[in-house]
């Protein structure tokens, strides 16, 4: 006999598939406002300060793969997810864009809870696993960083 026991709610949500290094994270799209990408003139450029103008208005931004140390070499065209909360915004900037992704949201564990900057995991169709990024959250370190290097220029 087989028992198959399905929970009564599913949280599913529309989500934007990023790769940072070897790692694969969901961004709601719910959140998403632009993609651009990041020359590698602009990054030079930004080195220290991690801002960049869109559309004349300063928009801080945060390199994932400095914020999960990857370890690895960034790739040679980075993109910039730019997400709002609010009014509010902040730029991810990823290694690449998978493209849209519907997602099962599964809770992370009691021992993962304090980890800010991911609100849950999914399980993908190759039977790795995604984390589904906090943006309330990392949009505010974002915030943070931003006053700190305004405070020091």
């Amino acid at each position: 006999m087989v028992s198959l026991r399905i929970p009564l709610t599913l949280a599913i949500i529309d989500g934007l598939l990023v790769r940072v290094g070897s790692g694969r994270y969901v961004i709601p799209l719910a959140t998403v406002e632009e993609c651009v990408e990041l020359t590698p003139t602009q990054d030079l450029r930004s080195t220290g300060r991690s801002l960049i103008t869109l559309r004349d208005e300063l928009v801080p931004f945060i390199r994932l793969r400095e914020q999960f140390a990857t370890g690895t070499p960034p790739d040679p065209h980075q993109k910039i997810v730019v997400v709002a909360t609010g009014q509010d915004r902040v730029g991810l900037v990823v290694d690449q864009i998978l493209g849209d992704h519907q997602t099962v949201i599964k809770p992370l564990s009691s021992f993962h809870a304090d980890v800010g900057a991911f609100s849950g995991a999914t399980i993908m169709g190759d039977g790795g696993v995604a984390l589904i990024l906090d943006i309330a959250a990392l949009v505010s370190l974002g915030q943070r960083h931003d006053a700190q290097m305004r405070a020091a220029g």
